[in-house]
């Protein structure tokens, strides 16, 4: 396996301020030490936090828009093994492991005693294996136990109201990190997929119940009449009326 660095740097960038779109010829991995904002890379976005690092495969375009003062660590390596692919995304460095590895190489720019490349070089090799390991390991199968579990609790209780900041420091992190990942697994954002659930038993309730288009409403979870109207229509092309009388004509 062949592997080398182009840069490394350590800075902090200024809050309400962005780059814009560019690309890289090597991999880059971008590491949030605290702030907030947005990268977007290639046709995704996603909300960084502190203790957060993407990784952005050679010659894909992203960008970065900060909410906040953000400080952050950023490398960009050259890397041939084609055993282990490194898939673009934002990932979360939950023991630390990746920042410790890069302050280790700061450290051994910074002070170029003997032999340093050499460090260099060593250190570049384990931060490899250990942001496979997050990328590819045990965390991203747990992250998707997590999701099923959110799916399947969502699905159960889609006609209450579901508190999703709370559900999701239920299930170990903030809301941006499980709305980034719930969409990256599903599609659709927690919210979306709450409000798909609620009309989908709204239709059950349509096509084998007597129950008036309000107390649909009401029964799966929407604040009013004409907010489950709007939304149904948008979802199926027609108002909850028409959708079901079509359906009874069609079984006559």
């Amino acid at each position: 396996m062949n592997f080398s660095f182009d840069f490394l740097h350590h800075t902090v960038r200024e809050g309400q301020s962005r780059i814009d779109d560019h690309s890289h010829a090597n991999y880059e991995l971008v590491y949030y030490v605290n702030g907030t904002g947005t990268t977007k890379i290639g046709d995704t976005c996603y909300p960084y936090s502190g203790g957060t690092f993407t990784i952005i495969q050679p010659g894909c375009k992203h960008d970065e828009y900060r909410e906040t003062d953000t400080e952050v660590i950023f490398i960009c390596f050259y890397y041939d093994n084609d055993r282990v692919r490194f898939d673009n995304g934002l990932y979360e460095d939950r023991e630390g492991t990746i920042r410790g590895l890069l302050e280790q190489m700061l450290s051994e720019l910074g002070s170029k005693e003997n032999y340093y490349d050499i460090s260099l070089h060593g250190l570049l090799c384990q931060l490899i294996a250990a942001s496979v390991r997050l990328v590819s390991g045990p965390l991203k199968q747990e992250t998707s136990d997590k999701v099923i579990y959110a799916k399947k609790y969502m699905e159960q209780y889609c006609t209450d109201k579901i508190d999703m900041v709370e559900l999701a420091g239920s299930l170990g992190y903030s809301y941006d990190h499980f709305r980034h990942f719930f969409k990256q697994k599903t599609g659709y954002s927690p919210t979306q997929y709450m409000i798909r659930n609620r009309l989908e038993q709204a239709k059950r309730m349509l096509l084998y119940t007597d129950k008036t288009a309000t107390e649909v409403a009401l029964e799966c979870g929407f604040s009013n009449a004409p907010q489950f109207s709007m939304m149904f229509k948008k979802d199926t092309g027609s108002s909850p009326r028409a959708y079901r009388e079509h359906f009874l004509h069609q079984n006559l």
